[in-house]
Formats: structure tokens, C-alpha cells, sequence
């Protein structure tokens, strides 16, 4: 296993290839992402996917969904690290899904309100005794999902944040058939299409599913060694470019993510 002690930094642009922003990752994959390329991207918790998709999104220009963090949850962290300003189409269905659920909240105390004023005979007339179901949401995020990554312009970097939102909701073959079809739409624009979700939630055959469908796959790992605590990214799959697959140990520091040494599986 040939060991790259020191990464250099110089990475010369590759005709082809999309541009992580970051030098070291993209030294890593020697020259970015091949245009067309799905990348399915799995952290374990702590791992600090969030860090790097961020630092990713600067480097523009980007169609960002995010269904963590609200637009400017993720601005405000982009400001704190003191990266470039970002070149970034938000799709923020975080926003929308958490005024969804207030709005369905007050719905229900409002019904409740309602319902508590009533007399005892009223209620039962009413077929009520308990506090009123409603629905918390009302949009198809799958389909905002779909409808958002169909019109990008070419070359373009796609990052859905994260993909564990979507399953909570949808039913996991609902979710495949919506990101195969937007894999085929980012294959013909060339773009690179980066897909978030955490590792060992959604069960070892929906995330052998997922790594079937990449054309890469990339994994955050911590690992902990006694007191203290290591992160890896591995290059576990890129397909037709079997000298990319390797690891490397990252930190993150003020500057954000940090690549440090690279390990070659040949």
C-alpha cells in the first residue's frame, strides 16, 4: 500500500473534471470530480459532513438543498471560516419544512382551544375526546426535490443535504426512483451531483442500493485511539478511475476541512 507522506497542493485543471474547491481533495482524486459523476457521500456521526459540503458549496457555481440547516444557518458558517462568498442557488426546504410543522402546531392548539370550550355533551356528539390529529406538512418535497435539479445549467455542482431527510419521509424506493432520475439529468449536463446520508441509519441493502447507483462513492469515518479521536475519508468507489480509490486522515481546524496524508490502494 504506497504511502503519500505530504500532499501537494498543486493541482492542475483537468479538461473534464469538476473542482471540489478544496486543493487537497481534489489532489486526492487527481484532477476533482469527472463531470457527469453521482457521488454519494456517507459520514458516521461526528464526522463533519456538514463541514465539508459547505466548504465544497463555495467554491460555485452550486444548487444547494439543504434539509438540515436554513439558508442562512449555512451562510452564517460560511462567514465564520472566513471562506469565499458563495456562488450558491439555495433550495431551502429546511425553512419550509419547519414552517410547515409550526404552522401545524398551532393548527392543533387552535383546534384544541376550540374543542376545550365545548360541553361535555358536545364533545361526545362530535365523536371527540382527544386532541385532533393534523397534518404537519402539506408540500411534496420529493417533488421539489425533483422539480429543482431538472433545470440546472450544465457543469454545475448539485449538493442535496442530506438524503436521511427524505427517507424519514418518503418510502425508500420513492427516494431511489427520484435520485436515479435526477442522476441521469446531472449525467447529461456534466454536472456533479453530491449526495449526503449518514452512515448505517437506513440499513445495509438501501446503502448497497445507493453505492450501486454511484459512479463514487466517498466515506467520513472517526475512529477512536485511546483518548483522542482520528477522522478518515475514503475514496471507496470511483468508476473507471481505480487509481483514485484511496484514504487519508482529515481534521478540521479554523481554516475548515484539512486533508493531511494519503494512503494508495493499488
Amino acid at each position: 500500500m504506497p504511502r503519500e507522506a505530504f500532499i501537494d497542493t498543486t493541482v492542475q485543471k483537468k479538461e473534464g473534471f469538476i473542482r471540489t474547491g478544496i486543493d487537497k481533495l481534489d489532489r486526492l482524486l487527481e484532477g476533482g470530480i469527472p463531470g457527469g459523476f453521482t457521488v454519494v457521500l456517507l459520514g458516521s456521526p461526528g464526522s463533519s459532513t456538514e463541514i465539508l459540503v459547505k466548504q465544497i458549496a463555495t467554491c460555485g457555481p452550486v444548487t444547494y438543498i439543504t434539509t438540515e440547516e436554513t439558508k442562512q444557518e449555512i451562510l452564517d458558517t460560511i462567514h465564520r471560516f472566513k471562506w469565499p462568498e458563495p456562488d450558491v442557488d439555495f433550495v431551502d426546504i429546511s425553512e419550509k419544512y419547519y414552517s410547515n410543522v409550526l404552522q401545524g402546531e398551532q393548527k392543533r392548539v387552535s383546534i384544541y382551544e376550540q374543542r376545550s370550550k365545548l360541553k361535555l355533551k358536545e364533545l361526545i356528539e362530535i365523536g371527540s375526546t382527544a386532541m385532533p390529529s393534523t397534518a404537519t406538512s402539506s408540500e411534496d418535497f420529493l417533488a421539489i426535490l425533483s422539480n429543482r435539479t431538472k433545470n440546472v445549467p450544465e457543469k454545475r455542482i448539485i449538493i442535496i443535504n442530506s438524503l436521511d431527510f427524505f427517507l424519514s419521509q418518503y418510502d425508500q424506493e420513492e427516494v431511489l426512483r427520484t435520485v436515479y432520475a435526477i442522476k441521469v439529468n446531472n449525467l447529461k449536463n456534466k454536472g456533479a451531483l453530491l449526495i449526503v446520508m449518514t452512515k448505517g441509519v437506513h440499513g445495509d441493502l438501501f446503502e448497497r442500493k445507493m453505492e450501486g447507483l454511484a459512479d463514487a462513492v466517498l466515506e467520513l469515518d472517526v475512529i477512536q485511539k485511546g483518548s483522542s479521536f482520528e477522522r478518515y475519508l475514503s475514496v471507496k468507489k470511483m468508476r473507471n478511475y481505480a487509481k483514485k480509490i484511496g484514504i487519508a486522515r482529515y481534521v478540521i481546524d479554523d481554516s475548515g476541512f484539512v486533508l493531511e496524508m494519503i494512503e494508495r490502494i493499488m
